[in-house]
């Protein structure tokens, strides 16, 4: 069985840049949505008490799923803006049931 790879990103939006974040984060999704069919999602949550705070979940299909991400050309594009603006810890995990 080929094993699933899930991330959980926790970030902290610099002030003033949430709706950037979200725009970049929605062309983001847009590349993702288009050009991966082995990424399963890839969601955004805003917390309800700390504007500046966000989770990124995220699930592919298979490791080469995952590296296909990590190195798209859209990728190259939008992580660095995105990490120019934010603060972000992240951990990918192996999924355990789907």
């Amino acid at each position: 069985m080929t094993q699933m790879v899930g991330g959980l990103k926790t970030v902290t939006v610099k002030t003033g840049h949430e709706k950037e974040f979200e725009a970049l984060f929605a062309a983001l999704r847009a590349e993702i949505t288009a050009h991966e069919p082995g990424c399963l999602y890839y969601s955004l949550l805003r917390s309800r008490t700390n504007p500046q705070a966000y989770i990124v979940e995220e699930q592919y299909r298979d490791e080469a799923a995952w590296s296909a991400h990590q190195s798209s050309s859209y990728g190259k594009t939008y992580f660095p803006k995105m990490r120019a603006i934010i603060d972000i810890t992240v951990e990918y995990f192996d999924v355990v049931v789907p």
